[in-house]
């Protein structure tokens, strides 16, 4: 059982929408103690094995981990004159960072990092290798459409940290003293009073529609991202799980249902509410959006250019005319063909309907 790993269920997709296609923390789980029920995250914490694959992967950092930050290991290896990665070194294991964080690595180092993939067939886990896998071609494809040469390597390095030789008396004395007081304490241990058990902290409510969540390692990314001085290169999006670029349909009746639902804010109306906004920077193709849509105007677009991408600005994808309805008076987003509003050319359209099974 372990008591390093928290799930924040608040930050989860899940909570703004139930039936959201994201589960990429029980796909990369390697011994399903991650698992979807109900449509609701359940984490069984006696089966994680620590790996922080989950913390790594998950697209709004839902998950965190006591002792472990990809976040703050980005930061130190981007400093480091080492350009190694390795479960024997300094990661739980190479699954915990994904591809975001891998390229952010290389961008700051301005060089290639070598990922040392020689204990992944010994490892008892033995799940996590096409994890690794995904991750790093993403990461490679995210290099190579901005414009950077270099890369994630991996490699079978075979790196074992360093013994240190208990030949010396002293050594044998502190090794003597170890072993009596592990022996001395089995002797008295039903003796002593048990330790209250951690207790699973309660997340904060959050109110998801107006606080949204910004993942730490996108913004780490778009640091790394702007300070190339070519931007010209663009991403297909059907090769990225990140991010997005997206187009709205006539049909858009600017409801401001995909605003209110979206995680992190990517997509949202304007302030006088006229307009529907979208920010590629901090979107996490979820496609929440594009499930609540009523009228389903919502598209991918099949590119995303470094620049868009890099800039983290929001750029208008519809604009609207609201004019009151001539039947309810109710505002609707006029389109220049008829003053009555969607819902009473709808009830217009049944009540014919209604007379013609009549006649």
């Amino acid at each position: 059982m372990t008591d390093r790993l928290y799930f924040d269920i608040y930050s989860c997709v899940r909570v703004y929408y139930r039936y959201a296609d994201c589960s990429r923390c029980s796909e990369v789980c390697p011994s399903e103690a991650v698992s979807m029920q109900n449509d609701k995250v359940h984490v069984n914490f006696q089966d994680c094995v620590e790996c922080a694959a989950c913390v790594g992967n998950c697209p709004t950092e839902s998950f965190r981990m006591r002792g472990f930050n990809p976040n703050e290991f980005v930061k130190t290896l981007s400093r480091s004159p080492e350009n190694f990665v390795s479960c024997k070194l300094n990661v739980p294991c190479l699954s915990s960072l994904d591809s975001q964080h891998l390229a952010t690595i290389v961008i700051n180092r301005q060089s290639d990092i070598v990922l040392d993939m020689a204990h992944c067939k010994e490892c008892q886990i033995n799940r996590q290798v096409k994890v690794i896998q995904e991750n790093v071609e993403e990461a490679n494809y995210l290099l190579s459409s901005s414009g950077i040469d270099h890369r994630v390597l991996m490699e079978e390095v075979g790196y074992l940290p360093q013994q240190k030789s208990e030949s010396s008396r002293r050594s044998i004395l502190k090794l003597f003293a170890k072993k009596t007081a592990a022996l001395a304490f089995w002797a008295i241990e039903d003796k002593l009073p048990i330790p209250p058990q951690p207790q699973e902290r309660e997340a904060e409510f959050k109110n998801i529609v107006s606080e949204k969540v910004i993942p730490q390692k996108r913004v780490k990314l778009i640091q790394g991202l702007s300070t190339l001085e070519d931007k010209e290169g663009s991403f297909d999006v059907s090769k990225i799980r990140f991010t997005s670029d997206k187009w709205i349909g006539n049909s858009c009746t600017n409801c401001g249902i995909c605003g209110n639902i979206c995680p992190t804010g990517a997509i949202s109306n304007s302030d006088d509410r006229m307009k529907i906004l979208f920010n590629p920077s901090i979107c996490i193709k979820c496609k929440i959006c594009h499930d609540v849509c009523p009228e389903k105007c919502l598209h991918l677009e099949e590119r995303l250019s470094v620049k868009d991408f890099t800039e983290n600005r929001y750029k208008v994808l519809a604009s609207h005319v609201m004019v009151s309805c001539s039947e309810c008076l109710v505002p609707f987003s006029y389109k220049g063909d008829s003053t009555v509003c969607p819902r009473c050319k709808k009830l217009e359209d049944e009540l014919k309907d209604l007379l013609k099974i009549g006649d």
